[in-house]
């Protein structure tokens, strides 16, 4: 197995983690073209059988939402891909190709497992590239290589802190956070319910709004930040309602967008949603920031730089519905 700055635990201690796994099929086959519902139960199965710590602390309460999953990639042409996906068409799968999943964890204390479970699992087979790795549906996969590096050409890896995140939002003048373009790059969709009245029930939104995108990722931050005791006090970072306030006064609008509707299938329906890009504005004034949460913090946010540290995070944590299985992948350009 090769590792691109796949670094022993004990040198580095991240919270995020951005990971690319690049598999080759044992065999020559077909796969949907959308497998994010497969990738998901195949990496609960090999993390059973490789990391059952790590298992099973997923399968804690709400923690299966502590790592995504990207849907199988293919070295095709992405309209080729997307036209697949639409029509649900079986993909062609060669051994002499490699092809890609996407893993982010958003937990600190789990890429040290799943390090050392790639490690035994590579000395217990003798040779990753020899022997079966993963299943994916019907098709049997062997690891190539394993990437974080941040350089990575393709600039979907990466790993960093929470605290990493709001230093780095924190440096933003304003000049320089005024426009925001986010790529949506897997399909997403909001799965919404009107909270004032639900009459109507929920339904799947199909933009990327301001108002369906930001107060999700505030939660999110609130929620993974609590996970660990020393970095609880950057919850107060963020202010869900200083955000949802700015929201509702049209501080953040759509400046342009470059998106398209798309649909993908699970094994019991078909998924619409949305996929492109999409350039937000977000206007003055600035809110004047917060007092830092603590001085150990050492740090406070306007509302623009709030609003930038949570597209930082949805790098790694995903927007929307059904994230673990392969939707809501996104990063800031």
């Amino acid at each position: 197995m090769e590792t691109t700055a796949l670094t022993s635990p004990g040198s580095f201690k991240a919270d995020l983690y951005a990971l690319h796994l690049r598999l080759r099929p044992l065999q020559p086959g077909t796969l949907m073209p959308f497998s994010g519902e497969l990738v998901h139960g195949a990496w609960l199965e090999w993390l059973r059988g490789a990391a059952p710590d790590v298992s099973a602390r997923l399968h804690e309460g709400n923690k299966r939402r502590l790592f995504t999953c990207s849907s199988l990639q293919f070295p095709l042409p992405p309209a080729q891909v997307r036209e697949a996906e639409r029509n649900n068409r079986h993909l062609p799968l060669s051994p002499e190709k490699t092809y890609t999943i996407r893993i982010t964890l958003l937990l600190g204390e789990l890429f040290p497992h799943f390090y050392k479970a790639l490690i035994q699992f590579n000395h217990l087979s003798g040779n990753l590239r020899r022997s079966p790795f993963m299943q994916i549906g019907r098709q049997v996969f062997l690891l190539e290589e394993v990437i974080a590096s941040p350089d990575d050409p393709a600039r979907w890896t990466g790993f960093t802190t929470f605290h990493d995140l709001a230093e780095q939002a924190a440096l933003l003048q304003p000049a320089h956070c005024e426009r925001m373009t986010l790529e949506f790059d897997s399909l997403t969709t909001f799965n919404w319910i009107n909270t004032r009245n639900k009459v109507y029930g929920n339904y799947y939104a199909l933009l990327p709004l301001p108002r369906y995108l930001f107060p999700g990722l505030a939660k999110r931050w609130q929620e993974l930040v609590a996970q660990e005791p020393e970095t609880r006090e950057l919850a107060a970072l963020v202010q869900p309602e200083l955000i949802e306030e700015y929201i509702l006064d049209d501080g953040v609008v759509i400046d342009d967008y470059d998106l398209r509707p798309h649909q993908v299938h699970f094994s019991t329906h078909v998924q619409p949603g949305f996929i492109g890009r999409c350039v937000y504005r977000l206007r003055g004034p600035d809110p004047p920031s917060a007092p830092a949460p603590s001085p150990a913090a050492g740090l406070s946010l306007t509302v623009r730089q709030q609003l930038w540290l949570l597209a930082y995070l949805a790098f790694y944590c995903g927007v929307g519905y059904k994230t673990p299985m392969g939707m809501g992948r996104v990063r800031p350009l």
